[in-house]
């Protein structure tokens, strides 16, 4: 009778195992719970993206008009810190490169909207992004 309480037993315990290891395995990931999102974090630019911005600065003569660190004209606003201002994203950096009027109707910088394009737009926009 004792032994077979055990054999009982053994086999409730394997049986339990079993169903537990195969919901584990075969169920899938987690579902996520309505309504809440995981916090959106916004990749910081790549090292490589922010060098390639630099050329890009340096080749179409933003310091001619601009400074960075003392370096530059004068003509422009000083760009240093111009990252490390909350709304100043990457869309914002790009969309003031390309026509710097829509955002500054008094603005004398030219828009760039034809002579810097996709990943050169990209990168400078990222460059400017990471003066803080």
């Amino acid at each position: 009778m004792k032994n077979r309480k055990m054999v009982v037993l053994a086999l409730a315990s394997m049986t339990l195992m079993s169903s537990l290891f195969a919901t584990a395995t075969f169920a899938g990931p987690p579902k996520k719970s309505p309504g809440k999102k995981a916090p959106s974090k916004k990749p910081a630019p790549k090292v490589d993206t922010v060098a390639d911005g630099k050329k890009v600065y340096e080749k179409y003569g933003c310091g001619n008009c601009h400074a960075i660190g003392g370096k530059g004209g004068n003509s422009g606003p000083d760009l240093s810190k111009v990252g490390a201002e909350a709304k100043h994203d990457i869309k914002f950096f790009t969309e003031k490169v390309k026509n710097p009027k829509a955002s500054n109707p008094d603005s004398t910088m030219p828009g760039y909207e034809d002579s810097i394009k996709g990943k050169d737009l990209t990168n400078i926009a990222a460059f400017l992004k990471s003066l803080k």
